[in-house]
């Protein structure tokens, strides 16, 4: 069974007689009849009742072409979609990234670099705010999608978890007398908190009251940056991403403090 008879078979019924279907596809009639006949040998059946003009399908013939058309119609369908796959995708995306998450420095560089790969016409920008307002941007059409830490609240969006990240605390200086602390003995540190609106901010003050205090802030800030050099000068303590802190303990400016659960 061939793609070819098939279709010669589907034309047949069509067009209703083997001389049209001829005509069409630029073959004898003699080709058209004997290829019909090899279909109807291998599947043992009669697939079209032949009458002094023209021809009609018998019901084996109707469930061949009824089963058949599918098959036809996606192998036509390739090529276009071939065709559609080679055209150069343009355009532009814009996408929402929290300033508070490494995900702009080590999350995003390389996913973009393969995407900026495959669709070298496609333009993207990048608009860094807090959690509540890339919502806010997202509902409003100005971002096409948005990187934030969860939980994100009250929002309309639909949300998909990409990846885990360890979080921790840093000071200015290493406790010199405990291996390991636990988050109750920050209790009466300040801390450098950022701002409203940041998925980060909820995430601290939530266990900080599960460990039994509210974080006193001493200073907050809207970018890690800001963060980290508020840590470094002395001022407090905070919780940021792993990733984050790992860079600047290694050039000197914060020290990662054990903490136990982790």
């Amino acid at each position: 069974m061939t793609l070819h008879q098939l279709e010669l078979l589907v034309s047949i019924a069509d067009r209703g007689s083997v001389s049209s279907t001829a005509d069409f596809f630029g073959l004898t009639q003699p080709t058209v009849t004997h290829q019909i006949q090899l279909l109807e040998k291998e599947l043992g059946v009669n697939l079209v009742q032949r009458k002094s003009r023209g021809m009609d399908l018998t019901e084996a013939g109707r469930l061949v072409i009824s089963d058949a058309l599918p098959i036809i119609q996606m192998v036509r369908a390739i090529p276009v979609r071939i065709q559609q796959l080679n055209k150069v995708v343009e355009g532009s995306v814009t996408l929402g990234l929290s300033p508070v998450s490494p995900v702009s420095t080590y999350h995003f560089p390389p996913i973009y670099h393969e995407f900026h790969r495959r669709y070298p016409k496609v333009q993207v920008s990048v608009v860094e705010e807090g959690s509540r307002e890339l919502v806010s941007l997202l509902h409003n059409n100005e971002v096409d999608l948005a990187i934030m830490s969860l939980p994100v609240l009250g929002s309309r969006v639909d949300i998909a978890p990409l990846w885990r990240e360890d979080l921790v605390i840093i000071g200015n200086s290493q406790p010199s007398n405990k291996v390991s602390c636990r988050l109750q003995d920050f209790k009466n540190h300040p801390w450098i908190l950022f701002r409203s609106g940041f998925g980060l901010t909820r995430t601290v003050k939530a266990l900080c009251q599960s460990a039994g205090f509210d974080p006193k802030p001493a200073a907050e800030a809207s970018t890690l940056g800001a963060v980290i050099g508020f840590v470094a000068s002395g001022l407090g303590v905070s919780i940021v991403p792993r990733e984050a802190a790992l860079e600047h303990q290694q050039a000197g400016r914060v020290h990662i403090i054990p903490v136990e659960p982790p």
